[in-house]
């Protein structure tokens, strides 16, 4: 799992197709557009970007909170992504751990400190894997080595 994951690729070329049609945008209103006109021109024009930014801010925000009811409410085809499987579950913890070195620390390094006193046949204490850069937690290989070494003592 050496290559970056999609979402961050697709949000660094969505940050890349934003700038290089500001650049467009403001180029061709600085050679085509009269002088008096330049400056309400700018303005339509931030204020088109800045529409664009905020409904895809509004879209990824919705897909991160919108749940479905506890009681079993709402159709569950709109939210493919959401389950209540347990496996579902670790894997999401999984994919945060890898994404954030506090979450690790906090969500599921006590979790799995905690799997590992309960083993009763040895007393071992776990190695916790080192972060990686930019305050991301341990790569998936490393949380699935750690997890591995749970799984055979067991």
């Amino acid at each position: 799992m050496a290559s970056p994951e999609p979402s961050r690729v697709a949000a660094v070329a969505g940050v890349l197709v934003v700038v290089a049609a500001l650049v467009t945008g403001v180029s061709l209103i600085e050679f085509l557009v009269a002088g008096p006109y330049r400056a309400a021109a700018m303005r339509l024009l931030g204020a088109v970007v800045l529409l664009i930014a905020v409904l895809r801010v509004r879209a990824v925000v919705g897909a991160f909170t919108e749940r479905p009811a506890r009681w079993g409410g709402g159709d569950p085809a709109l939210l493919p992504h959401v389950s209540d499987t347990r496996f579902a579950r670790y894997h999401e913890e999984i994919k945060f751990s890898a994404r954030s070195q506090s979450y690790f620390d906090h969500m599921l390094w006590p979790k799995l400190l905690e799997l590992a006193r309960a083993d009763t046949t040895a007393t071992r204490t776990l190695v916790k894997p080192p972060g990686r850069a930019f305050g991301r937690g341990p790569s998936r290989a490393a949380i699935a080595r750690l997890i591995g070494s749970l799984e055979r003592s067991r």
